[in-house]
């Protein structure tokens, strides 16, 4: 029987030009998509360079200068843990060990590779620079091989963050001996930024901002929203978390230190109930303005457990007052505070 198909030369030659032009399209391909990656990686790092540029054409040679004197050998750090012991919208922290002491610190990296976002975050690793205080987080050093890359070394607090301490513990489980030494930090914390000049408002001081070592001790941390207070004594951004933040930080007002002062009675109320404030009440977007309107307007406040101390119901109360004017100030609040802890140890 015939073949129904007999293959010839021409044959041939149609499938060795079909495999040519197959692998000459590959090599193309191939050969433009080299391209196009070293021209990405080109403009990817003259980008990179003039955001470096940017950066450092925005710092004057003086914070210059203390970036170079804060600076740490890189290599002498050993990140500890696969995933960071802390993540937010702006930025990460893991936890590290510095080679050169042997010491556990953290790490914290921002998120935001914008120029402007990198900007922001020296401009806080600088202010964190001048808060030499034992009751402010340390800044121990610097990392960077780009500006663009920069990262701060900071110490480790043991016990984590006093809202993650308060939600893990039951509201009568604290002795208040222990909780008032905790609000005397924070108070001492916020003496010194107030005493400074010029005034360095924190604007987002809240439990989570708020960090315990082993020993009980508590410091303030997270300064990436803090502002030094010019001349004219006011501020008008609205930061922080809402939560946290007084009435006229809500209104758009201007306001002074005394924002921070109604931020602390909020924790106050925390250590209280132990419980986020205002959390009793539905989160929705429309009635987290709810809220807000009502804050705003002093028509509410957050709760205080029943069976707390009077101090704590007065104080707390005393600080979130809706005018600023009657709030105490922070050196008020440093006798008032020692009060409190003196009549709890006796």
């Amino acid at each position: 029987m015939t073949s129904p198909y007999v293959s010839t030369d021409n044959d041939s030659l149609l499938e060795l030009y079909h495999f040519l032009y197959i692998a000459l399209g590959i090599l193309v391909a191939g050969i433009l998509f080299g391209c196009l990656y070293r021209r990405g990686q080109r403009v990817a790092k003259t980008d990179r360079a003039a955001a470096d540029d940017y950066l450092i054409s925005s710092l004057t040679s003086n914070e210059l200068e203390t970036l170079q004197m804060l600076q740490l050998d890189a290599s002498s750090l050993v990140v500890s843990d696969a995933k960071p012991i802390a993540s937010g919208a702006f930025g990460d922290v893991w936890r590290a060990t510095y080679l050169a002491t042997n010491a556990t610190v953290v790490i914290k990296r921002t998120k935001d590779r914008r120029p402007e976002a990198i900007h922001a975050f020296i401009q806080e690793i600088l202010l964190l620079a001048k808060l030499q205080s034992p009751y402010i987080v340390t800044l121990l050093g610097v990392t960077w091989r780009r500006l663009l890359d920069i990262e701060a070394v900071l110490e480790h607090m043991q016990a984590g963050d006093l809202r993650s301490y308060l939600a893990n513990s039951g509201r009568h489980a604290i002795p208040w001996a222990e909780k008032a030494l905790v609000l005397q930090s924070i108070v001492y914390g916020l003496v010194f930024l107030h005493t400074l000049t010029p005034v360095v408002i924190h604007r987002d001081l809240k439990s989570r901002n708020v960090l315990l070592d082993a020993s009980g001790g508590a410091k303030l941390t997270d300064f990436g929203v803090s502002r030094e207070l010019c001349d004219s004594r006011t501020l008008t951004n609205g930061i922080g978390t809402f939560q946290w933040m007084a009435p006229e930080v809500i209104n758009g007002s201007s306001y002074t230190e005394a924002a921070d002062i109604y931020s602390f009675g909020v924790i106050v109320s925390e250590m209280s109930t132990h419980e986020v404030p205002y959390t009793q009440r539905c989160f929705s977007s429309q009635s987290a303005q709810s809220l807000l309107t009502k804050v705003a307007s002093g028509d509410l406040r957050p709760d205080f457990d029943a069976t707390s101390p009077r101090w704590v119901h007065k104080v707390g109360a005393r600080c979130l007052a809706w005018d600023p004017r009657l709030r105490p100030t922070t050196l008020e609040l440093t006798v008032l505070v020692r009060q409190f802890v003196d009549s709890l140890s006796d």
